[in-house]
């Protein structure tokens, strides 16, 4: 098993997938860069998710929230990792 299909297997046992509920705990957490400006989210989903059908997302996606600050990657609970930009 891959490490997607490990991060889908654990996000429908847990019975949440998808991405919208990590985002709003992200900004809940303080975890979205605060410097003014532009800033990008970027949402990298599986390529078999069904959002690809028109459907509603069932993977766990991979979100980075870039801005002047620097880059967030935001985890599967919404807290917010800060990366150096490359």
């Amino acid at each position: 098993m891959n490490r997607h299909q490990r991060r889908r297997a654990a996000a429908l046992a847990r019975g949440r997938t998808g991405y919208m509920h990590r985002v709003l705990a992200a900004v809940r957490n303080g975890a979205m860069p605060t410097k003014p400006g532009v800033h990008h989210c970027t949402i990298e989903h599986d390529a078999d998710c069904a959002i690809y059908r028109g459907g509603a997302c069932c993977c766990v996606p991979n979100i980075s929230v870039s801005g002047p600050d620097g880059v967030v990657a935001v985890d599967e609970r919404g807290v917010g990792t800060k990366r150096a930009r490359h």
